[in-house]
């Protein structure tokens, strides 16, 4: 008997020196890391937008923690290939995702694909900014408020259509909530380039629901009206543009943001050093006030307050998709 006992606290005993090995190695690692640069793979196109934003992020990210940050701009497949790339990596904290809502979210609805748990596959970082869609109209359309542009569209149903980036995007999503709020078929036109903005400055489409970016400056050119905000909160940079939910509560902003992301597995210690120092690149003063003009509202939040969001908003992207209509497709 006694010899049995013995022999299991011999196991016990290895286990749990594997177990202290291990631990001490991560808090080791922890200790020293980073201590060589550190690799974003990034969704975004070069020199646009998202990608502008993040580098300047990345710029105080790194001041503090006393390495370089390298960005590899992986674009194409909806996210999907920057996505793979950082799955595939180690979780030791120099290869790390940046990724808008477009795989943690939207895909698995979109797509007859391998289901993607972002919360699972990948270890969620932090949310670092959300943006917001502007309602945007022609000059040529006779409204310039949003209770004149719903008299508009009652009157118009079947010649109002709207722009966006394509189908599934958060524009198809905010013009299918619209339609729904107001029980007003609003036609949707997909783009998949500039021509977006352009066919409505034109008047080949009378409106569009875009990023702030998109329309900014034709806003300020006189080219383009901004009637509404499909976001969450009313803008720094146009305080008097009101939400479309000031009008219509069940209107559901669909999700926008952007966050970084690591493989599945990063150590507790790892996690946290990187949260605070995303947290201080955030708190740049000037940074966070340009980026406020440029539509962009900074997040920060914590792991467990990401993975509830991305939870959170998998609810709000089905009930999109459905409003939608949208069918998922290989």
């Amino acid at each position: 008997m006694f010899n049995f006992i013995f022999k299991i606290i011999r196991i016990d005993s290895k286990a749990l020196m594997v177990i202290l090995g291990i631990m001490y190695s991560i808090c080791i690692h922890a200790q020293t890391y980073p201590n060589k640069p550190i690799h974003v793979i990034s969704e975004y196109v070069p020199g646009y937008g998202g990608d502008v934003l993040s580098r300047q992020i990345f710029t105080s990210i790194a001041a503090e923690l006393g390495q370089p940050i390298v960005v590899e701009n992986k674009g194409g497949s909806g996210g999907l290939i920057a996505f793979e790339a950082t799955r595939r990596s180690s979780p030791d904290g120099y290869t790390i995702l940046l990724a808008s809502q477009n795989v943690p979210v939207t895909r698995r609805y979109l797509s007859k694909g391998e289901p993607i748990d972002a919360t699972k596959d990948l270890t969620p970082i932090s949310a670092l900014w959300r943006t917001s869609l502007l309602l945007a109209v022609n000059p040529s359309i006779p409204v310039k408020n949003f209770k004149e542009f719903l008299e508009y569209i009652k009157l118009n149903s079947e010649k109002v259509s709207f722009s966006s980036t394509g189908i599934g995007t958060q524009g198809h999503f905010a013009g299918a909530s619209l339609s729904a709020a107001t029980g007003i078929n609003i036609m949707h036109v997909p783009y998949n380039d500039n021509r977006v903005i352009t066919d409505v400055i034109s008047g080949q489409v009378p409106m569009t629901l875009s990023i702030v970016s998109n329309v900014s400056a034709h806003v300020r050119a006189g080219r383009l009206r901004l009637i509404a905000s499909a976001g969450t909160k009313r803008l720094d940079a146009y305080p008097d543009v009101p939400l479309i939910t000031e009008f219509f509560p069940s209107f559901e902003p669909p999700p926008t943001w952007t966050g970084l992301f690591a493989p599945a597995g990063l150590p507790k210690p790892i996690l946290l050093k990187l949260h605070t120092a995303i947290l201080k690149g955030l708190s740049n003063p000037e940074l966070k006030a340009k980026a406020s003009l440029d539509g962009f509202d900074f997040i920060g939040n914590t792991h467990e307050e990401f993975v509830a969001l991305i939870n959170h908003d998998v609810e709000v992207a089905g009930r999109l998709v459905k409003l939608a209509k949208i069918e998922a497709s290989d």
